[in-house]
């Protein structure tokens, strides 16, 4: 498992460098997006907390995410009911997709193997693609690296749905 977090977080390391020459022209913000918010599993345990860190370039994106269920004020639930009460975990991702509207990635993490697919809404960047113009990132002001970011996750192994989850939040831009 260590060893699958670490070539994840490698290949995220390499893919900014590649990616600046690769995709020369492309009117697209690339940058790494840390967000927090909220996470709703699947299972009836109340929500809990995300924090995610995830870059993406125009087709390829990666990052890692820890998690938390139900431990959100006004969380709750039956801690009876199952495993996923309480459960903390993290997990690297590596994907593609388009820029950070739509994303798809495989993640590996402390509950086995993952899907996930992911959105990131920046009012910046849609206005720089559908305007083909590019705003250079020293003159961003707060408002335009603001994101939302929404995604759902799929577990793969057996007896692992009861972590299925879906989070929303707030982040910035880098």
């Amino acid at each position: 498992m260590k060893r699958v977090i670490a070539a994840l977080l490698g290949m995220a390391l390499t893919v900014p460098v590649l990616a600046e020459e690769l995709y020369k022209g492309v009117n697209v913000l690339r940058g790494t997006v840390v967000s927090f918010g909220r996470v709703d599993p699947t299972e009836n345990i109340g929500t809990g907390l995300f924090f995610d860190a995830n870059y993406t370039s125009v087709a390829l994106n990666g990052g890692v995410a820890t998690k938390s269920f139900s431990n959100a004020p006004g969380g709750g639930g039956d801690p009876g009911l199952t495993d996923a009460y309480d459960a903390r975990f993290t997990n690297a991702y590596f994907g593609v997709g388009f820029s950070r509207i739509i994303q798809f990635q495989y993640g590996y993490g402390s509950e086995g193997g993952l899907v996930r697919l992911r959105s990131d809404f920046n009012f910046r960047a849609v206005v720089d693609f559908l305007s083909n113009t590019r705003t250079r990132k020293d003159r961003m002001l707060l408002a335009d690296r603001l994101t939302f970011t929404v995604s759902g996750e799929k577990y793969n192994g057996k007896g692992k749905d009861i972590f299925n989850n879906t989070t929303w939040g707030i982040g910035l831009l880098f």
